[in-house]
């Protein structure tokens, strides 16, 4: 239990998307259609999390937490993973340098080498699986439970994205499997007291799909994509809405507070991951 106590906090992990903070056993879903920057979001709250909180005394904003990263979409880039952490440590040590006007040569290069130093650190508290099946995902959860007993540092899992095997499900009947899914995802939640933050892209429930006959044929049948997630909408305890606005790349989340209120808050892309917009 100590072990678990000491592991760093992800409560501040966003104090625009969860003004409230993160607690454990909170199961976010970040929702919307393809294109609304649900998967950006995602990957800048990675960054955030497994950035530290200060930089040859310069303050971060990191959290020094590690992350479990489940990809199933196959779209996750180490690389650009990469090149967001060094985007963000240079924005703040370049800030520390404009006040304290240091812009020597041999300056600069120490700055690179503390950069370069930092990066190696947040990929040592970064873990990634990739899955291809919902069979996959399920035998993947399942020996998640050795993993995080051996390293109960991991605080926070992410999971882009949790709707994507639909038709693959659909189309082999094995519906089940993703229900399987979402107990074990359960299950690790509560027993490792994990904050679980996930995608999932919206499915037109009319959407006509094909299954398998018993003859193997196949045959066109109506499949409601809510009978398929509603188990997920059972474990989950928050939502976050996300749509793309008229504006060109500017996208909105929607928020809703303790109150019932809903708070719509706009952001946009950079190279350095997601900046707030009035």
């Amino acid at each position: 239990m100590a072990r678990l106590i000491n592991r760093p906090s992800v409560y501040h992990l966003d104090e625009v998307l969860f003004p409230d903070g993160m607690e454990p056993g909170h199961v976010v879903e970040l929702s919307g259609e393809d294109g609304t920057g649900k998967s950006q979001y995602l990957l800048y709250l990675l960054v955030t999390a497994i950035l530290p909180a200060a930089v040859s005394d310069v303050e971060i904003g990191g959290l020094n937490a590690e992350v479990l990263f489940i990809d199933i979409k196959y779209t996750f880039n180490v690389l650009h993973l990469v090149a967001l952490l060094e985007q963000r440590l240079s924005a703040a040590l370049k800030a520390d340098d404009i006040s304290t006007a240091k812009k020597s040569a041999t300056e600069d290069a120490e700055s690179e080498d503390v950069i370069e130093s930092a990066v190696r650190q947040c990929l040592s508290r970064f873990y990634l699986v990739r899955c291809s099946s919902s069979s996959q995902l399920a035998v993947t959860l399942c020996s998640l439970e050795s993993v995080l007993a051996a390293k109960p540092s991991i605080r926070l899992v992410m999971l882009d994205d949790i709707s994507a095997f639909y038709h693959m499900d659909v189309f082999t009947n094995t519906e089940s499997r993703f229900s399987l899914c979402v107990s074990l995802l359960k299950k690790l939640v509560c027993t490792r007291q994990l904050v679980l933050i996930a995608t999932r892209t919206h499915i037109d429930v009319a959407n006509q799909a094909f299954k398998r006959d018993a003859g193997g044929k196949s045959k066109c049948s109506s499949v409601a994509g809510n009978a398929y997630l509603s188990a997920w909408r059972q474990l989950r305890t928050h939502r976050r809405t996300f749509v793309k606005t008229g504006s060109s790349n500017i996208f909105s989340v929607t928020i809703k507070s303790a109150n019932d209120n809903n708070i719509q808050v706009n952001f946009t892309v950079v190279e350095a991951g997601v900046k707030i917009v009035s």
